[in-house]
């Protein structure tokens, strides 16, 4: 499995000039290419070698393998965009992407390697426990330098293996807005005081910006970012108790719900649910639950949601859900997360069941 591991860099004033150089220089040059793409109609990474290469070691001055660098950033971001007439944003000088040949790291001095644009430099690296831990031994594969709060980090990519547990039993993970999340064990981890939250942020934030003094854009300046760093906080802390749970059960194996465009297919009148389900980490949590079972060695599997909730898991026929509460008309009624959980660890519903167990 791969795993990044942040490090912060310890630069003096001329490494961070060469830095800001080369990530100025790397950003136009990603730019340079999304307008050729965009142009193009394309987002083959080989039709975009084909147009850009030669233009932009020249036009940038940047090495081969940081030109090819650029062009891959640039097609796998026009890759994951869904909606084709979603135009992309613009690079921002804030980072660089490396690979294994522009960049090795020196383990026993605890420096990093980099090729910027004017020459290669040696940077050492301020490592806590952790990180010296993660890297022991290890040959990192890939690179991100990136500048963040005036600082410089490089997010060093390494992979290693896990070996599989031998435990025979499966949890499986309902995601959702009201509960974050309900574990087919019986954890459950409340979303109220985060819907709370979200909810006071947005009327602050609402607020704020229709006065549009300069005093309000300071203070929103200053909220930048904050309530992305608590729910990250909280899906870490969160994602490390289902991980937990799961080998509490001797679980060898977590299935959780594949929502992918889950959003699109969920939107309704309600401008508040919208919000709301548009402000859902869903798949940060899944992320970080997938990075902590595989380190324990849990293997992770995604189901199809259908019908997912609306599912009697002892039975296997459709019922109704009301808020929190599921009726079967042959078993009768239970927590509606906890049972589309149990359904979820057995692999998830039948889109067509045979025949409708409902309370008339």
């Amino acid at each position: 499995m791969q795993k990044t591991v942040c490090c912060k860099l310890s630069t003096s004033a001329e490494i961070e000039q060469l830095l800001e150089e080369t990530s100025r220089s790397f950003a136009d040059a990603c730019n340079y290419i999304l307008h050729a793409a965009i142009e193009a109609k394309t987002n083959n990474a080989i039709k975009l070698h084909q147009l850009c290469y030669s233009k932009i070691r020249e036009k940038f001055n940047l090495s081969a393998n940081l030109s090819i660098r650029a062009l891959r950033r640039v097609a796998g971001n026009l890759t994951r965009l869904k909606k084709p007439r979603r135009r992309p944003r613009e690079y921002k000088p804030r980072s660089i992407d490396y690979d294994a040949r522009i960049f090795y790291y020196k383990e026993k001095e605890q420096s990093v390697s980099l090729r910027t644009k004017e020459k290669r430099i040696k940077v050492f690296l301020e490592l806590g426990e952790y990180q010296k831990k993660l890297l022991t031994d290890q040959i990192p594969t890939a690179a991100t330098v990136i500048k963040k709060s005036n600082h410089w980090y490089i997010h060093m990519v390494i992979e290693y293996k896990v070996p599989l547990t031998n435990g025979n039993q499966t949890m499986g993970i309902d995601l959702g807005i009201v509960n974050i999340a309900v574990a087919s064990m019986g954890m459950k981890a409340e979303g109220k005081l985060r819907r709370e939250y979200k909810d006071k942020q947005a009327a602050i934030k609402a607020s704020l910006q229709s006065k549009g003094t300069h005093g309000a854009k300071r203070v929103l300046k200053r909220k930048s970012g904050k309530e992305k760093r608590r729910i990250r906080h909280e899906n870490h802390v969160l994602s490390k108790r289902l991980a937990e749970e799961a080998k509490r059960h001797h679980c060898g194996l977590i299935r959780m719900e594949q929502l992918k465009d889950i959003r699109d297919k969920t939107k309704t009148w309600s401008k508040h649910w919208n919000r709301m389900v548009a402000g859902w980490s869903f798949y940060q949590l899944q992320q970080f639950i997938t990075y902590k079972a595989a380190e324990a060695g849990i293997a992770i599997e995604l189901v199809n949601p259908a019908y997912t909730s609306q599912t009697c898991h002892q039975c296997l026929q459709l019922g109704s859900r009301e808020k929190e509460r599921f009726k079967c008309l042959t078993c009768g009624e239970m927590d509606a997360d906890i049972n589309a959980a149990i359904v979820i660890s057995k692999g998830g519903a039948v889109c067509k069941p045979a025949r409708i167990s409902s309370v008339s």
